[in-house]
């Protein structure tokens, strides 16, 4: 899972995440895969996301954009794109999967998942 702080809010991505810079991509979540096999925090999610961290942090949002599908665009102005695509279709072995969830603190969470949406309304 990739958390951003916006402010206030926060935002939660257990779907696939990429950080974009300059039509480069600088971390995914599927990175988290490629690791030493003993330490789960040496892997290249945490160490990309380390590297980039002064390239990442500090933006201010500009755009935010979500798709019939779910899928999110955030860009900041300091060139930094963040992409959010939902991973699942239908869920055949379980249910569905959480894919997003933006919150402000401890009020309603708004959560994504593969077809619905829960707007955590109170």
């Amino acid at each position: 899972m990739m958390m951003f702080a916006f402010g206030d809010y926060n935002l939660h991505a257990q779907c696939l995440t990429r950080i974009i810079c300059e039509e480069d991509i600088l971390v995914t979540t599927l990175d988290y895969q490629n690791w030493d096999g003993e330490v789960d925090t040496n892997n290249d999610e945490w160490y990309y996301v380390e590297k980039y961290k002064d390239r990442i942090v500090g933006g201010i949002v500009q755009t935010v954009n979500v798709s019939s599908l779910y899928d999110v665009v955030i860009v900041l102005d300091n060139g930094i794109e963040i992409q959010l695509i939902n991973k699942n279709g239908y869920a055949h072995f379980d249910e569905e999967c959480e894919q997003w969830r933006f919150f402000n603190g401890d009020g309603p969470h708004t959560v994504v998942y593969a077809k619905t949406v829960d707007l955590g309304e109170e």
